[in-house]
């Protein structure tokens, strides 16, 4: 592992922070109870974003990167279609959790820019195609908290956490006070106030080929987990 390696998403952070120093808070908007959504990646193969147009939906979330250096090859395309139509349109992060969360902040800073009018940035925290923590569980939940702040100090506001039942009771529940809950619980809503549920993983709505997620910002959505 080079210094370089190291140094560049340092690089890349601190000029972040110097950014949003200088730049006002981001206002992201937050659709009303009830609106429904659908998250995308480049699983969903190319998308006919006239034919998504006609399906009764609110808002979109777009994968953007993975870990340290993956980025999503349809992410800019999607993200310029979604937000050109008219769209609610968000960015997240599947994050590694065997990887640091510097470098994947600043992976994700690389590649998305969020606007005032835009959903928050939110990150993906769950077991399913994650890999093992490489560290302590300590040094774990400060590379996620590393990750977090940097976020919010690049775009004005806190990220949102898209997780699930178990990895929340895990590692989120007592460590991340405050923050707004994106929960995925296919057997009915979560029982807990959340943000947003994704409530399927098969979904059909036109323009896309295949399943889609499916989530709905619930009456009462939570804006903070406290």
């Amino acid at each position: 592992m080079t210094l370089t390696r190291w140094i560049l998403p340092v690089l890349i952070l601190c000029a972040a922070c110097a950014r949003s120093a200088e730049a006002p808070d981001i206002e992201p908007v937050s659709p009303a109870p009830g609106a429904e959504g659908i998250d995308l990646s480049h699983h969903n193969g190319r998308i006919d974003w006239d034919r998504l147009g006609e399906a009764p939906l609110d808002f979109i979330y777009l994968k953007a990167t993975e870990g340290r250096d993956w980025k999503d090859p349809r992410f800019q395309d999607n993200w310029l279609e979604a937000t050109q139509r008219g769209w609610h349109v968000g960015a997240y992060h599947f994050y590694l959790l065997c990887k640091d969360g510097p470098g994947q902040a600043a992976n994700f800073i690389q590649s998305v820019e969020v606007r005032n009018g835009t959903l928050p940035p939110a990150v993906d925290l769950e077991y399913a195609h994650n890999c093992q923590p490489s560290a302590s569980r300590d040094a774990t939940l400060s590379g996620i908290r590393a990750f977090l702040e940097a976020l919010e100090a690049e775009y004005g506001t806190r990220p949102v956490l898209y997780t699930t039942p178990d990895f929340y009771a895990d590692w989120l529940a007592t460590e991340f006070p405050g923050y707004r809950i994106w929960m995925r619980s296919l057997s009915g809503p979560p029982g807990r106030k959340v943000w947003i549920w994704q409530y399927s993983m098969k979904g059909r709505v036109p323009g896309v080929e295949g399943f889609v997620d499916l989530n709905r910002m619930p009456e009462g959505a939570a804006q903070a987990t406290d």
